[in-house]
């Protein structure tokens, strides 16, 4: 009896360390490989989006294959066929995309990133995904009367795990190549362990010693017992739709307005994540009367931030957003747990939230930029994330065990939620129609507006890229020739402009259109070459602002990720190189490591002028270019400029490297100092090691 009792207790903790080891390497690949291809595709916020596309369509697949398996075949050749595929995926070993697969144009991102990760960490993952359905369907065979959302729930802290472990271990102190083989090492110990399992299942199964279909494990009579099949596969796939929708949504914004880096995306995936550990741990963790109110304060709160983004700090905004997305997950996750099924349908109620996460992910990485201007999806989601939990609690119970009570909370309800419906309609309209143009694609919204058109001296347009203003010029026909924002003439880039001259005119690279301020520096006799990977950035420039028409200069715009265009090109014996790359306020870091600085420096002269554009509202990145500049042994000047609103310009800070002495002591540039950073402080980036934490102000 004992030794029995023991073999039970052995067989669940395998059980369990395998279920929450698989988890842990499933999230851990996730941002590791997110990381690796996203200099290929020009560091756009798009490309986690589309990677959590991927995972959750390939999700869906692993979900899939755990129901048919346990539904087509037989418990003896279950164990088998899984083991087949266990050793197979050993075979994709290691997870290291090859360089071969690296786009060559930027004309379907998508596409391409979506193939890329299907030839590289496809079938790993697809293994992986079957963890969790599969071992609990085993193990409630195996033994009937413990409950299988136990495991789910230890999965989920095995994700957890994995996701707040990669930028605060793995990220900072190892390199991409040692990142993807200490993976590897993991996933074949998981293969080892899975494989024990699945032949111990067949060998049970061979003996008899299994249950042909999980008994119900305690007398509770089950929600869904009382609904009908399609109002109970409408709320398995509504539920994980509506929260992966939102959580997608809100890592989009943030992305776009700071930095698309690992950090950024796990602290909505970790949210996310967290409130399925705390619904499907214990039973009575989710409670209505605690995080229903708190679900609509939130999404009260949150509609005032987006109608007064300014008057809340980064801080504020950021917990707001995080509070409205984890408790819309708690929630929807929570109401899904009262909606399970007896242990007999548990493979058929995962496929069912996958296909949900599944489907939020094609809504807002494939629907929402085709048909929505700005990202709208972030208002549907929220809206539906609250209807639907009302939904929930509908079908199931009142709000209040009191008649009266309950009557007066579903009044309240209703009318908050029909309050925060005609809010945040009334937001996205106003947000679509006060602006001249909206443009969206894989690389974020573009928006062309004009303000204070009372005064026609200061009357302005102006292009946005997030919540960042990427240009602007003036609307007055004498004022139209004025470089202004961030390249005014006390600007770092205006003064190296002004005070660098080659005989016979000057060649100047520009990594960053924009609305084509910097062109309006261009002589008769120079030639700019311009590289900007959004092609709605270049039909902006041109239609709607007047510098390239007005530049007296000649220049061709390569539209191509600019490390890949450089990386093609003959030296182009740049004069200038101006690096003005933004996605959101953020240089994607690409752009910024050796061998990014490498590849410039061999398209410059050896007397030239690299001019890296610096202004940053969350990051310090003096240290960076001090480094990158000793690197290489060049000097480097940080200039500073002040604001001025009626001259139309912008606080800026740009970064000089050159070896060029006259130059730089010309006596423009000697009230400026080195960019300061010692020799401590000095960072230097890698294609393959970067951190971000050590620039944060």
């Amino acid at each position: 009896m004992y030794a029995s009792l023991s073999m039970t207790n052995l067989r669940w903790g395998a059980y369990a360390f395998t279920s929450f080891w698989g988890a842990y390497l499933l999230f851990q690949l996730e941002p590791l490989i997110g990381k690796f291809i996203l200099p290929w595709f020009g560091g756009s916020p798009a490309v986690w989006i589309t990677c959590m596309l991927f995972f959750q369509v390939f999700l869906l697949g692993g979900y899939a294959y755990a129901h048919l398996n346990l539904k087509r075949f037989s418990a003896r050749h279950q164990g088998v066929i899984h083991t087949l595929l266990l050793l197979l995926a050993v075979l994709a070993l290691p997870v290291t995309p090859d360089p071969s697969l690296k786009p060559d144009n930027s004309d379907q991102p998508t596409l391409d990133i979506l193939l890329l990760l299907a030839c590289s960490v496809g079938l790993p993952y697809f293994i992986l995904a079957t963890t969790s359905p599969l071992l609990q369907a085993w193990i409630v065979r195996i033994n009937p009367t413990r409950s299988p959302y136990t495991l789910y729930a230890l999965s989920n802290v095995g994700s957890l795990l994995a996701l707040l472990s990669y930028p605060f271990v793995f990220e900072p102190y190892f390199r991409l190549g040692q990142q993807t083989s200490g993976w590897s090492v993991g996933f074949v110990i998981y293969v080892l362990l899975c494989a024990c399992i699945a032949l111990d299942f067949r060998r049970l199964a061979t003996q008899n010693a299994i249950v042909a279909e999980p008994m119900a494990i305690d007398d509770e009579i089950r929600l869904s017992d009382k609904l009908s099949p399609r109002v109970l596969w409408l709320f398995w796939l509504a539920l994980p739709a509506a929260s992966t929708t939102l959580l997608l949504a809100a890592t989009n914004q943030l992305c776009q307005d700071v930095a698309s880096v690992p950090f950024l995306w796990i602290i909505p995936l970790s949210l996310y994540v967290s409130s399925f550990i705390f619904c499907f741990a214990k039973r009575d963790w989710y409670q209505r009367k605690f995080f229903i109110p708190a679900l609509f304060l939130a999404a009260l709160a949150l509609t005032v931030v987006l109608y007064n983004p300014g008057k809340f700090t980064l801080g504020a905004q950021v917990m707001i957003y995080s509070a409205s997305l984890f408790f819309c997950c708690m929630t929807c996750h929570g109401e899904l747990y009262r909606l399970r099924p007896q242990p007999s349908h548990l493979t058929a109620y995962y496929l069912a939230i996958s296909v949900g996460g599944a489907l939020g992910g094609i809504f807002v990485a494939l629907c929402a930029p085709l048909l929505f201007p700005l990202y709208f999806e972030f208002h549907i989601s929220l809206f539906a994330c609250c209807l639907l939990t009302l939904l929930a609690v509908a079908v199931d119970s009142q709000l209040s065990e009191n008649k009266r009570d309950n009557r007066k909370l579903w009044l309240l309800s209703v009318g908050v939620l029909i309050g925060l419906g005609v809010s945040l309609a009334n937001h996205a309209f106003q947000t679509a129609t006060a602006k001249a143009h909206i443009s969206r694609n894989f690389y974020g919204v573009l928006r062309v507006e004009e303000r204070f058109l009372e005064n026609p001296a200061l009357a302005k347009r102006f292009l946005r890229h997030g919540v960042i203003d990427h240009g602007f010029q003036f609307l007055a026909p004498e004022k139209k020739h004025i470089a202004t924002a961030y390249f005014a003439n006390d600007s770092g880039v205006g003064l190296t402009l002004n005070n660098f001259w080659r005989e016979h005119g000057r060649r100047i690279g520009l990594v960053g259109l924009g609305v084509g301020t910097i062109l309006s520096y261009g002589k008769a006799d120079d030639y700019f070459r311009v590289y900007d990977i959004d092609p709605a950035v270049v039909d902006v420039a041109k239609t709607h602002f007047t510098y390239l028409q007005d530049t007296a200069a000649r220049y061709d715009i390569v539209v191509a990720d600019a490390r890949l265009a450089l990386e093609r090109e003959a030296p182009q014996q740049f004069d200038v190189l101006i690096l003005d790359a933004f996605s959101g306020d953020a240089i994607p870091m690409h752009l910024l490591t050796e061998q990014a600085l490498q590849l410039y420096l061999r398209h410059l002269r050896p007397d030239g002028v690299l001019a890296i554009h610096i202004s940053n509202n969350y990051l310090d990145l003096r240290p960076l270019v001090t480094g990158m500049a000793r690197r290489a042994g060049y000097q480097s000047l940080l200039v500073e400029s002040t604001a001025d609103k009626n001259a139309g310009r912008y606080l800026s800070e740009w970064a000089l490297l050159s070896k060029n002495q006259a130059f730089l002591q010309q006596r423009v540039f000697q009230k400026f100092s080195p960019t300061s950073a010692t020799a401590q402080e000095a960072i230097v980036w890698t294609d393959d090691f970067s951190n971000m934490f050590r620039l944060l102000k």
